[in-house]
């Protein structure tokens, strides 16, 4: 099982977050891809149950983790601390299951819950099938249910993407193999979607991973210069890749410094995951 933690908050310019409900593709993109979902409710922000969010409340998908916080400081800062507070809780009983999920293509943290550190972050551009938004809720888990293999192969790929990396150290031929599995699985769930009549976008997403200590010297040791910026930029573009409409897809490995949430279980490495930029398939 694996869940992740959403939030409203999303980045308008410079310096600048606003408050807004979850765009329903977003929920639509949750659905399809995670086991469940918690969008936490506190006790200073409240958002109204929509439609939406009923619906999946009312089929077991989704919850709503109530969490205390205290009065102080910005509204924004606020509900992403009411954030984090759920990601702890819920990995508390389920530990190392669950992961944080924002609409924006950096992570956006409260600056007094987080630690400078570096890491690495798996970016899927303009490659993940995501069902639009008038794509019913029981026509994606009829699809989950009738497709299940495929979504837990993409899973499961997904999952050791960290182990993998351990492991190829410096060998690139190593990594491109595994990407290779990956977006072959991602072309197959498209081809599956679209054999299913789901409109769908390609969607991009950034996941953020946590290396330990002393994981992170062995592996920076190991791919040397490279650990400072991009280890790996993959256009999808061979094969069946670029005749389904995925040419101008790619997949960039790269580490940097970043803020990270204090506290992380040592059990989840794939602590954040970024859903951005999607375009529509004609």
């Amino acid at each position: 099982m694996r869940g992740i933690v959403i939030s409203p908050i999303k980045i308008t310019g410079k310096n600048s977050m606003t408050i807004n409900g979850i765009d329903p593709i977003k929920l639509r993109q949750y659905l399809l891809y995670w086991d469940k979902i918690d969008f936490p409710q506190n006790n200073i922000i409240g958002f109204g149950d929509s439609p939406d969010i009923e619906y999946l409340k009312n089929v077991g998908v989704l919850k709503q983790t109530r969490v205390q916080i205290q009065l102080s400081g910005e509204m924004t800062e606020l509900y992403l601390k009411g954030q984090l507070m759920a990601l702890r809780m819920n990995n508390e009983v389920e530990k190392g299951c669950w992961s944080l999920g924002q609409e924006n293509i950096d992570l956006v943290l409260p600056r007094s819950e987080t630690v400078l550190d570096r890491g690495i972050e798996f970016n899927l551009y303009n490659g993940l099938p995501v069902p639009s938004s008038d794509v019913s809720f029981e026509d994606i888990m009829h699809f989950k249910e009738k497709r299940n293999d495929e979504l837990l192969e993409f899973r499961f790929l997904m999952d050791n993407f960290y182990q993998e990396l351990l492991k190829s150290g410096d060998s690139e031929r190593a990594m491109l193999t595994y990407i290779e599995n990956i977006y072959r699985k991602i072309i197959s769930i498209d081809k599956v979607m679209n054999e299913s009549k789901i409109k769908r976008f390609r969607g991009s997403v950034k996941i953020r991973f946590d290396l330990g200590e002393a994981i992170r010297n062995t592996f920076f040791g190991a791919i040397g210069a490279a650990g400072a910026g991009t280890i790996l930029n993959v256009p999808i573009t061979a094969g069946l890749g670029a005749t389904m409409g995925f040419a101008s897809s790619f997949i960039k490995i790269n580490s940097e410094m970043s803020l990270k949430p204090k506290g992380i279980p040592t059990e989840l490495k794939d602590y954040a995951y970024l859903y951005y930029a999607d375009k529509e398939l004609k």
